[in-house]
């Protein structure tokens, strides 16, 4: 994608991701991570390193300046982009809002061992009794990727009251009275108590049911599901675009998203285009891997169109 861009007079750094090629840790297969905490540190790097060589490019007299990325590379874009003071172009291709969706119900969710992030879950208290307590699952938790016949319930009542909620709150409000005869379950959140009205089969169906996940994935993240709802709150924690500051200019934003993207679900998850008002958000035919294949010239016209905008308003 560089070589178009630079016809087109934009020069591009290519940032080697942290765990990927040359800065892959010994005994790393691949770019299969082998820990869940790898993650967020390579988030960390990544947007510290990018706003490095924003900073840097901007000492140097470069500009408009911007940041664009791939699927993980997209979303990393837009985390730097969130912590970067100044207008600033962003194209994130083929991400969401969140990383969270990707690693819970995507088919990403079946590289996880549950059963080893469970075990370490209820080993150490502090993830059960600090933690779980602390991180906050953004989006409606019971609006996830499931298909019209794996929907067996409703949750009614006035969500738009309820901006967050942590993993502890979702793993008591599932087993308080699993076989209820009262339809409305209650619980208290910031000091205030709030109903929601299931329908008959709702306590069955709140296990976590991935999009298209296997029967044994599906199986797994039931039997484990405190480590799932957990895995849940901490990437909405760390990367839902919500927790972060919004773009100074959202009309250099240009997004574009794949509609069949079995690695990343959109169903009941923040949308861009509400938490960035005025970015441009655009839509392909296709799945992840495919529009990877079939779009890049779409993502190489968006890049140039959005720094188009930024030459026309700043320069």
């Amino acid at each position: 994608m560089a070589k178009p861009l630079l016809q087109n007079g934009i020069g591009a750094i290519i940032l080697e991701n942290p765990y990927y090629g040359l800065r892959k840790p010994e005994g790393q297969l691949r770019s299969s991570l082998q820990y869940v905490s790898d993650i967020f540190i390579m988030g960390g790097c990544l947007v510290l390193e990018s706003i490095v060589l924003l900073n840097w490019c901007a000492q140097l007299g470069f500009g408009p300046l911007g940041v664009t990325g791939i699927s993980m590379g997209g979303h990393m874009a837009s985390l730097a982009a969130s912590n970067w003071p100044a207008p600033i172009v962003l194209v994130p291709c083929l991400s969401w809002s969140t990383a969270s969706p990707v690693f819970t119900e995507g088919v990403m969710s079946e590289s996880i061992d549950w059963n080893k992030l469970q075990e370490e879950y209820l080993a150490d208290k502090t993830y059960q009794d600090i933690l779980a307590k602390i991180c906050r699952i953004v989006d409606n938790p019971f609006a996830c990727s499931f298909t019209a016949q794996e929907t067996a319930y409703t949750l009614l009542g006035k969500m738009d009251e309820l901006s967050s909620i942590t993993p502890n709150e979702v793993l008591n409000l599932i087993e308080d009275d699993p076989v209820s005869n009262c339809p409305a379950i209650t619980y208290k959140h910031s000091d205030t108590t709030r109903k929601f009205l299931l329908n008959e089969d709702v306590l069955n169906a709140l296990s976590p049911i991935s999009f298209r996940s296997s029967q044994t994935a599906v199986k797994m993240k039931n039997k484990n599901k405190e480590a799932f709802w957990f895995m849940k709150g901490v990437m909405d924690e760390c990367t839902h675009l919500k927790n972060f500051s919004v773009p100074f200019d959202t009309s250099l934003i240009i997004s574009v998203c794949a509609k069949a993207d079995g690695y990343i679900p959109r169903q009941g998850i923040s949308k861009l285009e509400d938490i960035w008002p005025g970015a441009t958000v655009r839509y392909v035919d296709s799945g992840h891997v495919s529009a990877y294949i079939w779009y890049r010239k779409l993502f190489i016209d968006s890049i140039i169109e959005a720094f188009e905008r930024a030459k026309k308003m700043y320069c």
